[in-house]
C-alpha cells in the first residue's frame, strides 16, 4: 500500500524520490512495488515514474540556464521523462579518487499507438537500474559505461581500482549476470553461468581477486508454512491435448496442535521467496565456490582479512498480524566453513549491522516497526552473549528516518550510532555510552561512512553528519566535534540531502578530502554535487533533467495549523507557478493517512505520496496541500478529519484556496484516506482514489498467490486496529468507509491495477460496484498488469491525463 519505492521498515529511510533514468529511447517505466511492501512509511515513496531522454552528457558540468522558463504547463511526457538516480546503486569514489561511479534510471517511451511491451520478467523486483555511468572528476566528463543495453545495477569498485563489478540482464533471456569491466584495457566481460537475482550488493575481497555475491539458490529449501502444488511456469499444452491432472493451488495452515510453541501464522509477505545462496567469485577464474545455501539472507559483510562473513538471516515475524521481522545474525569462518549464531532473533533495520576494525566484533541496533529503544549491542565473532552497552529506556515518541548502524573509530575502542536524534559514542571496554551532541530543532539522521564500516573524520577529532531541520522542513551538514560535541553549520539552504533512493547517498574519497552527494529542493531535481570537508567549493557535476529549465514551477511554503484535538501539525503547500498574492486559487490535497508530509517539503515537486507529479498540477493553476495526518490505533478514518481538514481551512483562511474548488487524492493507503475523507464532509468537489481500499475486513482477508496476506498486518502496522476482526469487529467496520458510501456527494475517479499484488483489484471493483448501484457520479480506469499503480509509459500518461481531466472539470470548469 505504499505509493512507491519498494519500502522495508528502515530505522533509516532517504526521505522520497521518484526514480528516473537518461539518454536513448528504451527501458519499460516501472512502477515501484514493496515486494516486502512492508511497513507503510511516510517518507521514502512516491510513485516512480522513469524515462530516457534524448542523447546528451548528462554527467557533465552545465552553465546557469540563461533564457526564460515558461509559465506554462508542464507536459505529462516531460514529467515521466524524468530521470535520477538508481535506487540499486550508491556515488561510489574510484579507489585513486578520479571517477565517480553512480546509476541512472528513466522510462522508455512508447510510440504513437504501438502497443505496450511486456514487462521484462528478470531478477527481483526490486530492480530498476538501467546504465552505469562514469564520471571524470576533473574534467566534467561521464560516460555511460553500459550504452543504455538492458538493466544495470550495483557498480561497485575493486579494492585496486582495475576493475569495476555490476550486475546487468543486458544479454535477455530472464537472466541477471555479473560483469566486470577492466578498466586498464577498457574491456567488458561477463562472469558465465551465475544467475544473480538480487538486490544487494556485491563485496570485494581486499586482493581484488575474488567477490562475493549472493545468487538464486539451486534449490528451495522445504518447510514453507504454505504449500503449494504448482508450477511457476506451466507451459502451453497442444490443441486438443488432455489435462494429465488437477489445477490445483493448496494452502495449508501451519497448525501442528495446541501446544505448538509459535502458535498460528499468516504472514504479510512471503519470505521464502529472498532464499538465496552466497558464492565466492574469482574474476580472473570464473570458479565459483558457494559459501551459504539457501538462506534467507537480508544483508552480509565480510571481514577486511577475507577470513569472515557475517551475515543476518530473516528468521520469522515476530507475531502474527505485524510487520516485525526477527533476524539472526550469523558468523561464518571460511577456513573450516562453520558457522555460529551469535545472536538470535533480533530486530534488525534491513538485517544491517557493522564489524570492528580488527574484526573481532560485530555492533547493531534493533530497529523496526514495533523497537522503541534502540540500544547500541556489540557481540563477539567468537561467540557469547550479546552485550547492551547504552541501556536506553524507552523512546516516547519514535524519530523518523535515521541512520541505525553504528560505525567504529579507527582503534576499534569506539563505536558511534544514532539515538532519539542526536550523535552518540559507547566504549567497548567499559560498555557504556554518551551522548556527544544534540543540535537544536534538528535530528541527525545520517552519520557518514567512509571505508569498512568506520565513521569519517576530518584527520583530526570531527566528522560530519546531515542534520534534519524539524521546524524549516531541510537537510544540513554539519560539522561536530568528537571531543567537546561542539556543532557548526557548514551548509543549510532549503535542499535535501537524503531524499534519493540510493542506497548511500552520499559518498567519501579513500584520502577523506572529498565528497560526493545528491542534492535538490522543491523546485529543483536531484543533482550530484562535490565538494571538500571545509564545504566552501560547491561544485554540481550532473544535470540529469534539462527539460525542466524551459518552465516556471511552483514555489513551496511550509504552514501549521491545529488539529481538532489541538495538536500542532504541519503542510507542505505548492503554490501555483503563475502564483499572485490575493487571488484565490483550486485546491488539490494529497492524502496519506498516518504519514507526515510535510516531511516533503524539501523534495524536488514535494513528489511524496502524491497520486501524481505536484508540480503538473501547479504549473495548471492549482495549489497543493500535503499534510500531516498521524492516526492512532482504531481511530484511522476519525482521525483523517480531525487532522486534513483543519490544514484545508487554513489554506482558505490564508486566501490561497478557493472553498468551491477543492479535490482530494491519493495513492494506496492515501486512496483509502481519500474514501474516508468524501464519506466523512462533502467540501471535496472532486476526488482520485489510485489502487486504495475501503473495506478493511475485506482487505484482512485478501490472499497473494503465493498464500501471503499483507491485509492481517491491520492488526498492529498501518491503519492499525489493535486487533483481529474477531477481536474488535466494531473497528474494522467504523474505519471501513465502504459502509458510509451512501453519504458520498463528491464526484470520485477510481484507478486500479487489475493484477495489483498489495492492494487487490477487487477492492476497487467493490466501491466502484457499489457507488454505482446507489446513483453516484463515479467513473472506474482499471488497467492491466500486475503492479501497484499503472504501469507502462503509455498507460501512465493516460492515467495522469485522465485525473488531469477529473480535476480540470469540477474544479476548474471555465
Amino acid at each position: 500500500m505504499k505509493s512507491c519505492l519498494p519500502l522495508k521498515w528502515h530505522g533509516f529511510i532517504h526521505r522520497g524520490k521518484a526514480i528516473s533514468r537518461l539518454w536513448g529511447i528504451e527501458s519499460a517505466f516501472v512502477v515501484a512495488m514493496n515486494p516486502k511492501e512492508k511497513l507503510m512509511f511516510p517518507r521514502k515513496k512516491k510513485l516512480v515514474l522513469f524515462l530516457i531522454l534524448a542523447p546528451g552528457c548528462i554527467g557533465c558540468i552545465t552553465p546557469e540556464i540563461a533564457f526564460a522558463q515558461q509559465a506554462s504547463a508542464l507536459p505529462v511526457e516531460d514529467v515521466l521523462r524524468e530521470r535520477s538516480f538508481a535506487q540499486l546503486s550508491s556515488i561510489e569514489f574510484s579507489p585513486d579518487g578520479k571517477w565517480l561511479v553512480y546509476g541512472v534510471e528513466g522510462q522508455e517511451e512508447a510510440k504513437p499507438n504501438e502497443k505496450e511491451p511486456e514487462p521484462r520478467r528478470v531478477v527481483s523486483e526490486y530492480v530498476r537500474g538501467e546504465n552505469v555511468w562514469l564520471l571524470n572528476i576533473e574534467t566534467g566528463e561521464a560516460r555511460n559505461l553500459t550504452s543504455g543495453k538492458g538493466k544495470n545495477w550495483h557498480p561497485t569498485w575493486s579494492p585496486d581500482g582495475r576493475f569495476l563489478a555490476f550486475l546487468s540482464d543486458r544479454e535477455g533471456g530472464g537472466r541477471a549476470l555479473m560483469w566486470i569491466w577492466d578498466a586498464t584495457k577498457d574491456a567488458l566481460n561477463k562472469v558465465p553461468d551465475i544467475d544473480v537475482d538480487t538486490w544487494q550488493p556485491m563485496k570485494w575481497t581486499p586482493d581484488s581477486r575474488s567477490i562475493f555475491v549472493t545468487v538464486k539458490p539451486q534449490r528451495l529449501s522445504a518447510g514453507a508454512s504454505e504449500k503449494r502444488k504448482e508450477s511457476d511456469a506451466e507451459p502451453e499444452k497442444p490443441a486438443g491435448q488432455k489435462e494429465q491432472g488437477p489445477t490445483l493451488h493448496l494452502y495449508q495452515s501451519s497448525f501442528t496442535g495446541p501446544r505448538d510453541r509459535e502458535g498460528p501464522q499468516s504472514d504479510p509477505w512471503d519470505l521464502n521467496r529472498f532464499l538465496r545462496d552466497l558464492v565466492k567469485v574469482d574474476v580472473v577464474t570464473g570458479q565459483t565456490r558457494v559459501l551459504v545455501h539457501d538462506q534467507r539472507i537480508q544483508a552480509y559483510k565480510i571481514s577486511s582479512d577475507s577470513s569472515r562473513v557475517a551475515y543476518a538471516v530473516e528468521k520469522r515475524f515476530e507475531k502474527p498480524g505485524s510487520q516485525q521481522l526477527l533476524y539472526d545474525l550469523v558468523v561464518l569462518a571460511l577456513s573450516t566453513m562453520k558457522e555460529r549464531v551469535v545472536a538470535a532473533d533480533v530486530r534488525l533495520s534491513d538485517g544491517d549491522f557493522s564489524w570492528s576494525p580488527d574484526m573481532q566484533l560485530i555492533s547493531y541496533q534493533p530497529d523496526g516497526p514495533e523497537e522503541k529503544i534502540r540500544d547500541c549491542y556489540i557481540v563477539n565473532a567468537e561467540g557469547g552473549p550479546p552485550q547492551n552497552i547504552s541501556k536506553f529506556l524507552p523512546l516516547q515518541q519514535s524519530r523518523r528516518g535515521y541512520s541505525s548502524v553504528p560505525l567504529w573509530d579507527r582503534s576499534g575502542r569506539y563505536t558511534y550510532f544514532l539515538h532519539d536524534g542526536a550523535l552518540w559514542r559507547a566504549s567497548v571496554s567499559e560498555g557504556k555510552a554518551w551522548q556527544i551532541a544534540r543540535i537544536p530543532n534538528h535530528q541527525i539522521n545520517l552519520s557518514i561512512s567512509q571505508s569498512h564500516d568506520l565513521l569519517w573524520t576530518d584527520g583530526g577529532n570531527s566528522t560530519v553528519i546531515v542534520a534534519h531541520d524539524d521546524v524549516g522542513k531541510q537537510d544540513a551538514f554539519y560539522r561536530i566535534n568528537l571531543e567537546n560535541g561542539e556543532s557548526v553549520k557548514l551548509v543549510e539552504n532549503g535542499e535535501c540531502y537524503t531524499c534519493t533512493a540510493m542506497q548511500r547517498p552520499i559518498a567519501v574519497a579513500r584520502n577523506g578530502k572529498q565528497l560526493a552527494y545528491a542534492a535538490e529542493d522543491a523546485k529543483r531535481d536531484s543533482d550530484l554535487w562535490l565538494n571538500d570537508a571545509t564545504f566552501k567549493h560547491p561544485r554540481r557535476l550532473t544535470h540529469l533533467n534539462p527539460q525542466f529549465d524551459n518552465y516556471k514551477l511552483g514555489a513551496a511554503r511550509l504552514i501549521d495549523w491545529l488539529s481538532d484535538d489541538g495538536e500542532r501539525l504541519r503542510g507542505a503547500l505548492l503554490l501555483p507557478s503563475d502564483y499572485q498574492e490575493g487571488k484565490r486559487y483550486p485546491l488539490v490535497v494529497c492524502v496519506y493517512g498516518g504519514a507526515h508530509l510535510s516531511e516533503s517539503f524539501d523534495l524536488f515537486g514535494l513528489n511524496s505520496n502524491a497520486a501524481v507529479h505536484p508540480q503538473l498540477l501547479a504549473t495548471r493553476g492549482y495549489a497543493v496541500l500535503l499534510p500531516d495526518s498521524p492516526a492512532h490505533e482504531g481511530t484511522p478514518m476519525a482521525d483523517l478529519a480531525k487532522t486534513v481538514l483543519p490544514g484545508v481551512n487554513k489554506v482558505i483562511e490564508m486566501g490561497i484556496a478557493d472553498p468551491e474548488r477543492l479535490g482530494v487524492m491519493g495513492h494506496s493507503n492515501g486512496g483509502y484516506s481519500t474514501l474516508a475523507l468524501i464519506v466523512q464532509t462533502k467540501r471535496f468537489k472532486a476526488a482520485v482514489s489510485v489502487d486504495g481500499m475501503g473495506d478493511l475486513v475485506a482487505t484482512y482477508g485478501g490472499m497473494k498467490k503465493d498464500g501471503a496476506a499483507f491485509g492481517t498486518s491491520l492488526e498492529s502496522s498501518q491503519d492499525a486496529m489493535g486487533g483481529t476482526p474477531w477481536q474488535v469487529r466494531e473497528r474494522y467496520i467504523e474505519n471501513s468507509p465502504f459502509f458510509y458510501l451512501d453519504r458520498v456527494q463528491t464526484p470520485l475517479l477510481i484507478v486500479h491495477v487489475a493484477g495489483d499484488p498489495v492492494v487487490p483489484s477487487f477492492l476497487g471493483d467493490q466501491i466502484f460496484v457499489s457507488l454505482r448501484r446507489l446513483g453516484k457520479e463515479v467513473e472506474y480506469a482499471k488497467y492491466d498488469g500486475e503492479s501497484h499503480a499503472p504501469r507502462g509509459f503509455v498507460n501512465q500518461v493516460d492515467h495522469i491525463n485522465r485525473m488531469l481531466a477529473w480535476f480540470e472539470k469540477y474544479l476548474q470548469p471555465n
